[in-house]
């Protein structure tokens, strides 16, 4: 099993954060990470939402050389810190109180070796990928492997909605989105809805994580 490192200045874990992983660890510092985990391997939630602008870039790249997945958690979440962080090694990005079945939506990406950001930066994203490589429909074997509503549901992945946009829009649950989404990138051989995102756009994409 996983562990749930929450690295915070804040005197003890969020209860929500608790409410997402009852037995994650704290650590007051990066410097105290190591001492703070019992486990091989596990997830750094980094706090960030009280850190001075100036100390986060030093603050992520330390918890990326720990070798553990790190999630960045902000106060205000934005598209260029975003990208600085993703670029310094972080696999993914979020609000500091987002909510705890977001938490473990997150978890579940990262521990597969995906990414996650918020659905509005993810959008954001896809546009300017789409703008600096100009896609067409991804190769017709990938997608013939899909069923009709799959391919929905990778289509609208495919324009950056969420999971609760896609079951509304498709007018199915968001467990069922979830169990499509599941099928897609096992057929579609990609670790997370970014990479499925790109592929549906044919935008190359490429693994960092070993």
């Amino acid at each position: 099993m996983m562990e749930h490192l929450f690295v915070t200045s804040a005197g003890e874990i969020r209860q929500r954060w608790r409410q997402a992983f009852p037995l994650a660890k704290r650590a007051a510092s990066i410097a105290e990470i190591g001492a703070a985990t019992t486990r091989a391997r596990g997830v750094i939630w980094l706090d960030l939402a009280t850190a001075a602008p100036e100390a986060r870039k030093v603050q992520v790249q330390a918890a990326v050389e720990f070798g553990w997945p790190v999630v960045v958690m902000s106060a205000a979440p934005g598209e260029s810190e975003a990208f600085e962080f993703l670029n310094l090694g972080a696999v993914g990005y979020c609000h500091f109180c987002a909510a705890p079945e977001q938490l473990r939506e997150i978890a579940l990406v990262v521990e597969h070796g995906g990414f996650w950001m918020p659905p509005e930066l993810m959008q954001r994203f896809l546009a300017l990928s789409l703008r600096v490589v100009p896609g067409t429909a991804p190769r017709e074997p990938e997608l013939n492997e899909l069923t009709s509503r799959e391919l929905m549901v990778a289509e609208q992945v495919a324009h950056g909605a969420s999971n609760r946009e896609i079951a509304q829009t498709l007018n199915i649950t968001e467990r069922t989105v979830k169990a499509h989404l599941s099928a897609i990138f096992e057929k579609m051989e990609v670790r997370d809805r970014v990479q499925l995102a790109l592929a549906m756009n044919n935008i190359p994409t490429y693994t960092t994580i070993n």
